[in-house]
């Protein structure tokens, strides 16, 4: 049976050649459920820019205004790419944290390591499996994007970041889930340990970031003394550290900076002694720290499967 012809375009050659990938998709596009997980997820973004728009327009201010229109258009694609990214954060690892436990549960796993399927492979394989089928959602999803565009006040700098960001954090969060997967026997103890990392990931770290600005400003300020210039740095940097570690946050944070400051990479950041601390704008620091914790989830993850079982 060939590939499903409607993602064929969507894989590019190398992995069309690599028989995980193929047997993955075929898989999962049989029967009903990817469909119903697809059409659940446009529905649910359907529903929620018709409840944004149904609030516009009963609201006081006219629908026909171009400042509203554009009020709007920002609106709709807000939150547009912040439920992607909610759900991207825990569909990811659910297609992710069983793909390598399965096998051992199924006892195919050493099967498959007698094969000529290097260990390699057959990692990247699981990995761009379960990213296609994002690729696929987030595609499915234009569309709603594209409304924005027609009531304006999107930039294409802001859709081209907004997408990046989707598309980094669906390949973070599956290979969180493909690192678990590698290290654990049962699919149940790595759905729990991923879930767990999403979830400190998207809910812990602001709690933590608000307490923390909150500790650390009471530390500086509180006291009445003149505030360290070194000090104020080290709290600003640490604060966007943490901002950049999380999705929502750097989405955010950067649409701030893009309607505020109309720039898409940096600026500066005031301090009280009327200083500036250049920064780069949360999605640059976002990317460079996710993409280097995939790799490093990725390479341990083939180092596990090429582990000698004792």
């Amino acid at each position: 049976m060939a590939a499903p012809e409607f993602l064929t375009p969507l894989i590019p050659g190398r992995f069309r050649r690599n028989p995980v990938v193929m047997k993955e998709l075929r898989g999962r596009m049989r029967g009903g459920k990817a469909f119903v997980i697809l059409t659940i997820y446009l529905l649910l973004l359907s529903i929620a820019i018709s409840i944004v728009f149904l609030a516009f327009t009963a609201s006081q201010n006219p629908v026909g205004s171009s400042d509203v229109r554009q009020v709007l258009g920002k609106a709709i694609f807000g939150m547009v790419v912040g439920m992607e990214l909610f759900t991207v954060s825990f569909i990811a690892p659910a297609l992710t944290s069983s793909a390598i436990s399965s096998e051992r549960e199924h006892q195919t796993f050493d099967l498959l390591r007698t094969t000529l399927l290097s260990a390699r492979s057959f990692v990247l394989g699981k990995l761009f499996s379960s990213l296609f089928y994002i690729v696929l959602l987030l595609f499915a999803a234009l569309p709603l994007q594209s409304l924005a565009f027609l009531l304006g006040g999107v930039a294409i700098e802001e859709v081209l970041i907004g997408n990046l960001l989707l598309v980094i954090t669906a390949t973070a969060f599956s290979a969180i889930g493909l690192f678990f997967s590698s290290i654990t026997r049962r699919t149940l103890v790595s759905t729990v340990l991923s879930y767990a990392l999403a979830i400190i990931i998207v809910f812990g770290l602001p709690v933590f970031l608000l307490t923390g600005i909150a500790l650390f400003d009471r530390m500086l300020f509180g006291s009445g003394l003149p505030a360290n210039v070194i000090a104020e740095s080290i709290l600003v940097v640490s604060g966007w550290v943490i901002v950049s570690l999380n999705p929502l946050a750097t989405a955010v944070v950067t649409q701030i900076i893009l309607i505020e400051e109309q720039s898409a990479f940096y600026f500066a950041f005031p301090l009280g002694n009327g200083n500036t601390v250049p920064v780069l704008s949360p999605w640059i620091s976002y990317a460079v720290i996710y993409l280097f914790l995939s790799s490093i989830m990725v390479w341990l993850s083939v180092r596990f499967v090429k582990r000698v079982d004792r």
